[in-house]
């Protein structure tokens, strides 16, 4: 089975032209970034809560793999992070939550208890 992501590679060594714009706008935006920060040192800046900080690292720090796994599962897990996790982030004045931060924290929660997935994995091959 071929991976569905490899046409991203070739689009994009397709158009050369897209990534030198992507490139200009990715470095006017750093250097905002940059001017931003450097400002707040000056004003000595207290430290801001989780609602203001914005996303914990930006998108150009994630590596994107797809994941794969059953409807239910996805179901599942979309439900808690509707009715659970959402809610709890929203309680925290977080509202503007990103799928990657989201993603993130699951893989953390995975490495953190390894064990934890191979019992379910194991668990899952002797109900089937």
């Amino acid at each position: 089975m071929s991976n569905p992501f490899d046409d991203l590679e070739a689009e994009t060594a397709e158009s050369p032209n897209v990534e030198d714009d992507e490139e200009t706008v990715e470095t006017a935006f750093v250097d905002e970034e940059s001017v931003e920060s450097e400002d707040a040192k000056d004003a000595g800046s207290v430290e801001s809560t989780p609602a203001e900080s914005g996303p914990a690292f930006e998108y150009d720090a994630v590596r994107q793999r797809p994941l794969y796994a059953r409807g239910e599962t996805w179901d599942a897990f979309e439900k808690k992070l509707r009715t659970t996790i959402t809610p709890t982030l929203a309680r925290e004045d977080v509202v503007d939550e990103e799928t990657r931060e989201i993603h993130d924290a699951v893989l953390r929660l995975a490495t953190e208890e390894p064990e934890r997935i191979a019992e379910l994995v194991l668990e899952a091959r002797r109900k089937e």
